[in-house]
């Protein structure tokens, strides 16, 4: 298959140009000129083998667009190669330092710049093909560890209906809930977000998840584990630059009513039998904030037709190929229209509402949504 590539250039004469010599080579190439259109063309163009990018652009320089770029998980794998009139050593050194990998100034030969761009695309083509040898192996087992640790079977509670899902952004990823059934109805959950994602976010979540289930099955309250667990867990998290947002759940399935603290966890939604869905606040920071804190006890009821939803920021935050997101307003509404089914159809419709507002667009964050349901005992 034919390499991808963006030329983004704002002078219409050199980019037909190039377009045309280097699609004469069997590039598939789409052209941009400006920087505007430049990040929409790049959002929007699936897998991009390179992009070549001039600095001098209307709206923006092209080291901003490059910045962006880095900043963008979609695009910032992608190599950059400058080309532009600016070619002082202060120039260079700026465009190395925003995320570009080669500097050609202008005016240029059209066989070096061919050249640097074949040697570029065999590089990076034989970098990705080795890094995903050495890691797919790994990458696998580590999925399936992940994936037995948070997919138990969801327990059966006296009371209480349950939906569970999480769908990590790459093959692992931060977001985990758990559950823990304890005698005579008494259900402990719990679920979680750690900042970031991917193998690093998969890290911490092990260690939080050992943490928070140890603290929760030994200390009398939501509350008192979570301040446990954030005094025990701050140094580390603090280190490497993390934190982690909880919600940790006490149900009573005798009273059909639900103890919990918050760390910081969005987004809770508590929808009462026949009422209006409302978000349930944080009043709580997240673990890892404050290396002091002692967490707040709350409740709510949660008896026959109540409904309680906790979901990760990766399902309202979800985009579409325009970069709309989800938003509150809109799962609300969702939650709302829906409030009085089993939690087994009220997960799954939400999940498929979420994948149809997105249009199968690339998920940039850890998926998690569980759903609680009180029915009649």
């Amino acid at each position: 298959m034919s390499a991808s590539i963006l030329y983004v250039e704002d002078d219409p004469s050199l980019r037909e140009l190039v377009a045309y010599e280097l699609s004469t080579d069997g590039y598939r190439i789409e052209t941009a000129s400006d920087g505007a259109s430049g990040l929409a063309a790049a959002s929007r163009a699936g897998q991009l083998d390179l992009i070549l990018l001039d600095v001098q652009l209307p709206g923006m320089t092209g080291f901003e667009i490059s910045r962006k770029l880095q900043e963008d998980p979609r695009t910032a794998a992608v190599p950059i190669i400058f080309l532009t009139a600016r070619s002082t050593l202060e120039d260079r050194l700026t465009g190395f330092e925003s995320g570009g990998v080669d500097y050609l100034a202008k005016p240029f030969a059209m066989p070096e710049l061919k050249a640097r761009i074949n040697a570029l695309l065999r590089q990076h083509q034989n970098a990705r093909q080795q890094e995903a040898m050495s890691a797919s192996g790994e990458m696998a087992e580590a999925a399936a560890i992940q994936r037995h640790l948070i997919e138990r079977i969801t327990p059966r509670v006296a009371g209480l209906e349950i939906f569970s899902h999480c769908r990590p952004a790459k093959e692992i990823g931060g977001d985990f809930y758990d559950f823990r059934l304890l005698e005579e109805g008494q259900l402990i959950f719990m679920v979680a977000d750690v900042s970031g994602k991917g193998l690093p976010a998969a890290m911490i979540m092990t260690s939080a998840r050992t943490a928070l289930r140890g603290a929760a099955q030994h200390l009398y309250s939501a509350e008192a584990a979570m301040t446990q667990v954030n005094r025990d867990l701050y140094d580390d998290l603090t280190d490497v630059g993390k934190f982690i947002t909880v919600f940790l759940g006490h149900y009573d399935g005798i009273n059909q009513h639900l103890f919990y603290a918050n760390a910081g966890h969005s987004l809770v939604v508590h929808c009462p039998a026949g009422g209006t869905c409302q978000i349930v606040e944080a009043v709580d920071p997240p673990l890892g904030i404050l290396p002091k804190h002692f967490f707040a006890r709350e409740s709510l009821p949660l008896a026959a037709g109540d409904l309680l939803i906790v979901c990760s920021d990766g399902i309202f935050e979800a985009e579409n190929p325009a970069w709309e997101r989800v938003g509150y307003d809109r799962l609300l509404a969702w939650i709302q229209a829906i409030a009085d089914r089993p939690a087994q159809t009220i997960g799954k419709k939400l999940l498929e509402q979420v994948n149809d507002f997105s249009e199968q667009w690339h998920q940039t964050d850890d998926q998690t949504l569980v759903v609680f349901k009180g029915v009649n005992v």
